[in-house]
């Protein structure tokens, strides 16, 4: 017998694409409304939601549709917009998908390479196996020491966790298939991942400190994002290599 997707009463036959939550089977559009992805990663994690928060999470995203259209950065780090005036930012996957936090919503961040824990920060403390030297780009020193170095990365992303929000966690990708190490694309990736882990920092110290004072942050949407994006459309196959390499010279100018 089909089931009944808990948020909106959908039926859910054995053909129709569904998330195993807490207490029960919500349908796939229902859980993408929420603001959550199709990823594994995240698919893995369905099971600490209950359907009362993800009812929550869509509610909180509607209402938050007119602030994030109204939205004026005070600096872009990547797919991260950040405004120290009203101490909120924006993390965007897409046109469609843009999720709006606060600054004291952060509990702390990570940096995976592959699953495993790289780099941490968060409230009360500068970034954990580097050094902060004021603006964005600034981690530097002992972030990979004593770690067996591979020659590929399949996975680089930012865990964030967040408080007194119904989402829990955010994932934020830089690299998502396999990347060989010694590339210009992985080097490009992990260095906008530097500046985000960064840009969070100085972010939550504003909370710390109770203070709005201006730090200066480069603004980092540039080439590197765009180069990016299109090694994400040439690996999911929309564009061809040729039509890659001809974007890639069009950007650097080449």
């Amino acid at each position: 017998m089909a089931k009944e997707c808990l948020i909106c009463g959908k039926s859910m036959g054995i053909f129709v694409n569904k998330v195993a939550i807490a207490d029960g089977s919500i349908c796939m559009d229902c859980w993408k409304k929420s603001g959550m992805e199709s990823s594994m990663d995240t698919l893995m994690s369905s099971g600490q939601y209950n359907s009362a928060t993800i009812k929550e999470m869509i509610t909180l995203r509607e209402r938050n549709e007119s602030l994030i259209s109204n939205f004026k950065p005070t600096k872009k780090v990547g797919m991260l917009s950040f405004n120290d005036d009203t101490q909120a930012f924006i993390i965007t996957k897409s046109k469609k998908n843009q999720d709006l936090y606060y600054y004291e919503q952060i509990v702390d961040f990570e940096l995976l390479e592959d699953g495993e824990t790289i780099t941490k920060g968060g409230l009360g403390r500068a970034v954990a196996g580097g050094l902060l030297l004021g603006g964005v780009g600034a981690i530097v020193g002992g972030i990979t020491g004593g770690k067996k170095s591979k020659g590929v990365c399949n996975s680089l992303q930012i865990k964030i966790t967040f408080r007194n929000n119904p989402r829990q966690t955010e994932y934020v990708s830089f690299i998502s298939s396999e990347t060989k190490k010694d590339g210009f694309f992985y080097r490009t990736a992990y260095q906008l991942a530097q500046d985000t882990l960064s840009a969070l920092q100085i972010a939550v110290d504003k909370v710390d400190n109770g203070t709005a004072t201006e730090v200066p942050v480069q603004q980092v949407f540039s080439g590197a994002d765009e180069i990016l994006k299109y090694k994400g459309l040439l690996d999911a196959g929309i564009i061809t290599k040729e039509e890659f390499e001809a974007k890639k010279a069009q950007i650097l100018n080449l």
